[in-house]
């Protein structure tokens, strides 16, 4: 099944797909309400507002700069977590606003938590999972160096300390209004129960920027979740993000940019959808 949810007199209403219909219900997997519309008739917005967003920071080899799992999982340790805020989610076709600085997409999987979690078992995470939808974790590379600054901090070469630059939080570049596209459904397990082995791709202005496979993450979705329910309890609604595959042809990821050009910007993982968005460039 796939859920959507459209804005229809001011209001957001939310039903499921079936065909070329889209049949009502009175909330997220809701009841029937016994109204239909056609799909055509409507404007899909992002299928759900999350009650928090979890986004996983690093989770390939290539955003490491390795190409083996092996390796880039002792390098990890764990999995690393950040957030973005609910209030920076679009939908598809809804624009999304670049710094001049310029941007990059992140195709990723989201992953809907109906229930909530707190130190989950693999079990228990399987029950809690509504379904799965497609989210571009939109980064603005050129925006980081305005979150960092200099410290006196022990050096890990020689143990001195010394003033060196830290590089702060992931904000600037990743908190940004339209900065979290998230659509254009979600595909509930009944209809995917697994998302190993799924084709991931971007593409920015008609040149394709990432082509991959959700089978070069490091931590599955089961072992993002049990770890993140050991550090909070993670509510019902929310959504966690996979992180992204690499980039073609990139040596050095991190740092990774596109020029900021008024484009489309799309994103897509097989079986679950493709999510499209314009892009504005913002003028200081």
């Amino acid at each position: 099944m796939k859920l959507v949810s459209f804005i229809r007199s001011g209001r957001r209403g939310y039903g499921y797909l079936e065909g070329d219909r889209v049949i009502l219900t009175n909330e997220l997997a809701g009841k029937e309400t016994g109204e239909e519309l056609k799909l055509d008739d409507v404007r899909l917005s992002a299928p759900m507002e999350p009650s928090a967003i979890f986004c996983t920071l690093v989770n390939s080899p290539r955003m490491l700069g390795v190409e083996a799992k092996k390796e880039a999982k002792e390098m990890l340790g764990s999995p690393k977590f950040f957030l973005k805020l609910p209030q920076i989610v679009v939908g598809p076709y809804d624009a999304i606003l670049a710094p001049p600085t310029g941007v990059r997409p992140e195709v990723e999987i989201a992953v809907v938590v109906n229930k909530p979690l707190k130190m989950a078992s693999k079990e228990e995470v399987k029950r809690s999972i509504l379904g799965f939808s497609v989210f571009n974790d939109v980064t603005a590379p050129g925006e980081m160096k305005n979150d960092m600054y200099l410290a006196y901090r022990r050096d890990p070469s020689d143990g001195k300390v010394k003033k060196i630059p830290v590089r702060g939080s992931h904000f600037r570049n990743k908190n940004r209004d339209t900065f979290a596209p998230l659509g254009p459904w979600i595909v509930t397990t009944d209809e995917l129960d697994d998302v190993s082995g799924l084709r991931m791709r971007s593409v920015y202005g008609g040149v394709s920027v990432q082509d991959g496979s959700s089978d070069e993450l490091i931590y599955g979705v089961d072992e993002l979740l049990v770890e993140l329910s050991k550090v909070l309890t993670v509510p019902r609604l929310s959504v966690l993000t996979t992180g992204t595959i690499g980039y073609k042809g990139v040596e050095e990821a991190s740092e990774y940019k596109l020029e900021a050009v008024e484009s489309t910007l799309m994103v897509e993982v097989e079986k679950i959808g493709r999510l499209e968005n314009p892009v504005r460039v913002e003028r200081s």
